[in-house]
C-alpha cells in the first residue's frame, strides 16, 4: 500500500519541477533589529555587468542599529540615508538587483568579518524601481544563534512593474 502513494507523489514531483522564483519591484529596504545585539545594516546592488557594490548607511554608522530598533534606506537616496561619497554608485538604477546585509557586532566592536548575514534569498529577488515597495528584513536570536535575515515584508510590488 506504502509503495502504491509513493510512487504517483514522486512522479507528480519530477513533473512539478523547481519551485518558480519570485521578482519584487522595491524602493526602500527597511531592517528591524530584534537580537539581542547591535547591528549594522548596508545593501548591496548588482550592476548589469555583474558587479556588486556594497554602500553603507548613513545611519547605521556609529553607535549601529540597537535591539528593538528599525531603520529604512530609501534606495533613490532622497532622504539622503546612503554615504554621499559614492552616491552615483549607491544608487541603484532601475532594474539592478538589490538586497540587505547585516552585520552583527559580537561586543568586540564592528567586526563584519565575523558574522555577517545576507539578506539574499534564492528564490526571491528583488529589483529597484521608484514604484516598488518596501522590502522589511528582521534579524533575531544571538550573536551566536537564530540570527538569520528573514523576511517580514515583499513590498506587495512585483516585477517588472507595468
Amino acid at each position: 500500500m506504502k509503495r502504491a502513494l509513493i510512487l504517483p507523489l514522486l512522479a507528480a514531483l519530477a513533473f512539478a519541477g523547481p519551485a518558480h522564483a519570485e521578482d519584487y519591484a522595491v524602493s526602500a529596504i527597511k531592517y528591524k533589529n530584534k537580537g539581542a545585539y547591535k547591528a549594522y545594516f548596508n545593501i548591496r546592488v548588482k550592476y548589469s555587468n555583474g558587479n556588486v557594490i556594497e554602500c553603507e548607511g548613513k545611519n547605521t554608522t556609529g553607535q549601529g542599529i540597537q535591539s528593538g530598533k528599525s531603520i529604512t534606506i530609501q534606495l533613490d537616496n532622497s532622504d539622503h540615508s546612503l554615504d554621499s561619497d559614492i552616491y552615483d554608485v549607491c544608487t541603484p538604477k532601475v532594474g539592478n538587483e538589490v538586497w540587505g546585509m547585516v552585520y552583527i557586532d559580537r561586543g568586540l566592536g564592528y567586526s563584519p568579518a565575523s558574522n555577517r548575514e545576507s539578506c539574499k534569498k534564492d528564490k526571491t529577488k528583488f529589483y529597484y524601481h521608484p514604484d516598488g515597495g518596501t522590502l522589511v528584513v528582521h534579524t533575531e536570536g544571538t550573536t551566536e544563534n537564530g540570527n538569520r535575515c528573514r523576511i517580514d515584508k515583499k513590498g506587495g510590488v512585483k516585477y517588472p512593474v507595468d
